[in-house]
């Protein structure tokens, strides 16, 4: 988690810029819930997940990360936690609420719900009426909900899930992903209605000692005392118009 490492490194800046273009996202209120997903897997989307939640957090606003990654569940690994109860149990109507949120212990005021026993039939249970009554539960206890999902290209709980929240956001990682793939990744989710705040372009490599903003792109280079980064991490927050 960078953004609890090094709150004056690049990457948390950027952080900090992807917070209020998430925040300044929607007219009127900020966005409550919020779905992370990416085209394809391994590209950073759960720990963007994870360091916009903590980013959140630090504005003291009560924040929740859901991992509903039913496929391949990350997000316990992130924070060191166990994930042998989660959000599928609730789904399944074991447990409530209450009984699954983990504390994270630098922010008091984040809460971490995992995914819980990974389960045969993934997007029916994010599909069902009890995801949908659960969202809105979480809804009227916190300021935002970030949901980690499944690469949208691969699986269809990313575009079942977009339905049901205020915004997504799409991880692409720098150099990995074909311009191609993204398009058809970002119209996916447009074909269902969903409402794509912008894309996070994650991976960015750090080559001199600059900062540059110019509308709804920013990216990030830096050198720090001990030589230049390999921009492992980094975000570069673009519009998705």
């Amino acid at each position: 988690m960078a953004l609890t490492n090094d709150s004056r490194s690049p990457i948390a800046e950027a952080y900090r810029h992807l917070r209020t273009s998430l925040l300044l996202s929607s007219a009127g209120q900020p966005p409550k819930t919020i779905l992370m997903t990416s085209s394809q897997p391994s590209e950073g989307k759960t720990t963007t997940a994870v360091n916009t939640a903590i980013m959140l957090a630090h504005t003291g606003a009560d924040v929740l990360v859901v991992d509903c990654d039913l496929r391949r569940p990350r997000l316990h690994s992130h924070f060191n936690v166990p994930n042998a109860r989660g959000i599928t149990n609730c789904l399944s109507g074991e447990t409530d609420l209450d009984s699954l949120l983990q504390s994270y212990e630098r922010l008091p005021n984040l809460k971490i719900m995992t995914s819980g026993p990974v389960p045969p039939n993934p997007a029916e249970l994010l599909g069902s009426n009890e995801m949908r009554k659960l969202l809105s539960e979480m809804v009227e206890r916190f300021t935002h909900v970030i949901i980690d999902s499944p690469p949208c290209i691969s699986f269809t709980d990313a575009s079942i899930l977009s339905t049901m929240v205020d915004g997504v956001v799409l991880v692409v990682h720098s150099g990995r992903s074909s311009r191609a793939v993204v398009r058809r990744a970002k119209q996916q989710l447009l074909d269902v209605g969903a409402n794509i705040f912008g894309v996070v372009l994650n991976n960015v490599k750090l080559e001199a000692q600059e900062f540059y903003y110019a509308g709804y792109y920013s990216s990030y280079y830096a050198m720090d005392d001990e030589g230049p980064d390999n921009g492992a991490g980094a975000a570069d927050v673009r519009g998705s118009s």
